[in-house]
């Protein structure tokens, strides 16, 4: 007789807060699988709603390294940033609200096991919203900004990067929890 060892799944970030006996679903539903067409329809949704998140991000994080390398004047660094700033935002709370009001609470009832780790999604939401209300509010500085701020760059571009490491690491805990629930339903 043969006994199985179960399989640790471990989580897709380095600096995940997830435990690993939270990826129960992973035996069913591995990441490889997340994108096959069996899972496809009920997953893509979802993953495609993150690149987007983790593009604007990027676009904006790019934006400000053209900035600080002065790859990019004031002019057209406040015009992008603002453009891109605003939208990303929205969209960031937007998505929380939507997330943290319909779809949390359902999944913790239905995979209870899975609680302390949609706990530690909803934490996240808030430390985000934090940052985020920071990151506006310098946003707000920048359009009042008539004339060059290389130090209110500087905040911004700290801030964006801290934004760009927690939502890295949030997407990609969000997607362990997430997906399998979403695929296998």
């Amino acid at each position: 007789m043969t006994i199985e060892t179960p399989i640790l799944h471990l989580p897709r970030h380095a600096d995940s807060l997830l435990d690993a006996e939270w990826l129960f679903l992973h035996d069913h539903l591995p990441p490889d699988d997340w994108f096959n067409l069996d899972y496809a329809y009920k997953t893509s949704t979802w993953l495609t709603m993150h690149s987007r998140i983790q593009q604007r991000q990027g676009g904006l994080q790019k934006t400000s390294n053209a900035y600080q390398d002065n790859r990019l004047d004031w002019a057209n660094y406040k015009s992008q940033t603002l453009r891109q700033l605003s939208s990303h935002i929205d969209h960031l709370h937007g998505h929380h609200s939507i997330e943290d009001g319909q779809y949390f609470p359902r999944f913790v009832k239905n995979y209870p096991r899975l609680a302390a780790g949609f706990a530690i999604l909803d934490n996240d939401h808030q430390t985000l919203n934090a940052a985020l209300h920071d990151l506006q509010q310098s946003g707000r500085r920048l359009f009042r900004a008539t004339l060059e701020d290389q130090q209110l760059a500087e905040t911004l571009h700290q801030q964006l990067s801290q934004v760009g490491i927690l939502l890295s690491r949030h997407l990609s805990d969000e997607e362990d929890l997430v997906i399998p629930v979403l695929g296998l339903s």
